[in-house]
């Protein structure tokens, strides 16, 4: 288990456990495999567990009205999914497909609230970690009301170099997720064509590289295009 209580330590919802804490939550992981394009859970489905990503790539997504794709995340190793799950009774929010051959470990609900019942001196870390993600989320919300589409962009690609970065060479970081233009769009609410003449832009200024699919992001020059926006 040594390889699952390294990924504890870097996972959002874990990383202020010590290590003795840790080994409190090993018995109740279990490991899954999925092969590409199966379904972990589906939208509506009832929460019975959250997922920590330990291999593969994970994407979340639901379907608007009209049965339009929304993609909302695309999770990878380290990743804890849904986070409303540990506190939230009712139906997953989204969809949940492997998009390569993956692997997650499953975390039942009803096991870890046994696990925190038996040491109520968790609930505290674990809070404010949780806090942590309000915060996050209402950034998020901030951004879809305050800041015009360009903005948004940007600020996306900033995040994803964090979340999914790689870096490869000077000041430059590869995405390690492929993503379509449509999926940028989907995941910050505005139109492929937007996202579409932003990344020509960035292409032309050097500060976005596509090849063979694969985004190369020099972070600096982003941040730069934003402060010239803002």
């Amino acid at each position: 288990m040594d390889n699952i209580e390294s990924i504890l330590k870097n996972t959002m919802f874990f990383r202020d456990l010590s290590n003795q804490e840790l080994t409190l939550f090993l018995p109740i992981l279990n490991k899954k495999k999925l092969l590409d394009k199966t379904n972990l859970f589906l939208q509506g489905d009832p929460i019975t567990n959250v997922y920590i990503a330990t291999a593969g790539k994970i994407k979340i997504f639901r379907h608007d009205p009209s049965g339009k794709e929304q993609v909302l995340h695309f999770k990878q190793v380290g990743d804890l999914f849904p986070h409303v799950g540990f506190f939230r009774r009712g139906q997953y929010p989204a969809n949940a497909q492997a998009i390569e051959d993956s692997e997650v470990y499953t975390v039942s609900i009803k096991d870890f609230e046994q696990v925190l019942l038996d040491n109520p001196s968790l609930f505290i870390k674990l809070f404010r970690v949780l806090g942590d993600q309000i915060v996050n989320l209402q950034q998020r919300l901030e951004e879809m009301a305050l800041r015009s589409a360009n903005e948004r962009i940007l600020l996306l690609l900033v995040r994803l170099c964090e979340t999914h970065g790689t870096i490869v060479k000077d000041g430059w970081i590869k995405l390690n997720t492929r993503f379509k233009n449509a999926d940028l769009a989907n995941m910050i609410g505005t139109t492929r064509e937007s996202v579409n003449r932003m990344i020509s832009h960035l292409r032309k200024e050097d500060a976005v590289i596509i090849e063979d699919g694969e985004y190369l992001v020099y972070v600096d020059k982003i941040k730069d295009e934003l402060l010239n926006i803002i």
